[in-house]
């Protein structure tokens, strides 16, 4: 009697959860699914038309190109973002002073809102008044190099570096899990510090290293409002905004299928980008797990 009445309270207790997930995750995936099977322009009925969407997209050089320039911001960001963020950690979890001021320091960039972010930066490298401008033009004054638009990508993906705060946490809480008494013995027998970051620290961190890359494409993948930003003019008003394409080097896989929904009204070509990126991520996060998993030690195997 008392575990039926556990089940029941369980059960209760996740069903506010269970019912938020069905109508904000699955029904709105489902319906998504159901219009890229169809011509839709969000006024008139949709007209069902099969895998045509689908099979358009192979031969969409657009689409084929965002799928590359994704690819391209994926693997830098979470390359970088992971030796950033793992390197700071490994600083901060020192026996330093004041360093809960220096992790503080370092996780505000986090905490900065996405619009204030793409200002600071837009600032930075503004090509007439940016202070990276004026900092490059002392060592060579025909500098004349518009980096927002000629290093899109490298912009983009120091930004993202620049808020590395939240990987940096997740590495110092793992770091901090490791038994001293491990570290210190290896310190007894003579272990130097590269000794102990190859074949201590880093195969016990590699489950929160696989962690981080994992949500590292999923975020990238997802990446839509700062590219935009970045390039468009400051006070642009929404339409402009929706218009608003970036360099090729950032026209992102969801840019495409976002442009496509509510710039050219092709709801029904949108979805089927959406979906096809969708389950290109699944596979492309699949083979990855699959191809380092020999790599990742676990305490309980």
């Amino acid at each position: 009697m008392r575990r039926k009445n556990e089940a029941k309270t369980f059960y209760l207790i996740i069903t506010p959860w269970i019912l938020m997930f069905l109508f904000l995750n699955v029904f709105p995936m489902g319906y998504g699914l159901y219009l890229s099977l169809t011509r839709f322009d969000g006024i008139s009925p949709p007209r069902f038309s099969g895998f045509s969407n689908y099979l358009k997209l192979f031969s969409d050089y657009r689409f084929l190109n965002s799928i590359l320039s994704t690819l391209k911001f994926t693997s830098l960001n979470i390359i970088l973002t992971l030796i950033v963020g793992f390197f700071l950690a490994n600083l901060l979890n020192r026996d330093i002073r004041a360093k809960g001021f220096f992790r503080s320091i370092l996780f505000i960039p986090y905490t900065v809102p996405v619009i204030a972010t793409v200002f600071i930066w837009k600032t930075l490298f503004n090509r007439e008044s940016g202070l990276i401008s004026i900092l490059l033009s002392l060592f060579n004054p025909n500098f004349s190099i518009n980096i927002l638009v000629d290093l899109p990508t490298f912009t983009l993906v120091m930004m993202f570096v620049w808020q590395v705060g939240s990987s940096m946490v997740v590495f110092l809480a793992g770091l901090q899990s490791i038994p001293k008494e491990l570290l210190d013995a290896a310190h007894v027998d003579g272990a130097g510090s590269f000794f102990i970051q190859k074949n201590i620290t880093i195969p016990l961190m590699s489950p929160i290293i696989l962690y981080q890359a994992v949500v590292g494409i999923m975020l990238s993948f997802s990446v839509i409002v700062q590219p935009i930003l970045l390039t468009s003019s400051p006070g642009s008003a929404f339409t402009a905004f929706l218009n608003q394409q970036p360099p090729f080097q950032n026209y992102f896989t969801i840019i495409y299928a976002f442009q496509q929904c509510f710039t050219n009204q092709s709801f029904g070509y949108g979805m089927a980008v959406v979906w096809l990126m969708f389950v290109f991520m699944l596979v492309l996060t699949f083979v990855f797990l699959k191809l380092i998993k020999r790599f990742v030690y676990y305490e309980n195997e």
